[in-house]
């Protein structure tokens, strides 16, 4: 891959639980980041998903949204 390639692309490398690397394009990394901000601005949603994965999830999707820039 170039230089100009490298700076073109702004995926970001993520693991699922099996440990496969995932791609996120530019669109797929926006809609997270707005889902996240919807998630984090809810409570009933941020309280679905402390029941469903664990109080742990709701921090590390706070976690994720300050990575991803938001403030």
């Amino acid at each position: 891959m170039s230089t100009n390639d490298k700076k073109k692309s702004a995926d970001v490398d993520l693991s699922d639980e099996t440990g496969a690397l995932l791609m996120l394009n530019k669109e797929e990394r926006k809609l997270i980041k707005e889902l996240l901000v919807m998630t984090m601005n809810s409570e009933s949603v941020k309280s679905y998903i402390a029941k469903k994965l664990g109080k742990n999830y709701v921090q590390v999707g706070a976690s994720l949204l300050k990575t991803m820039g938001a403030p």
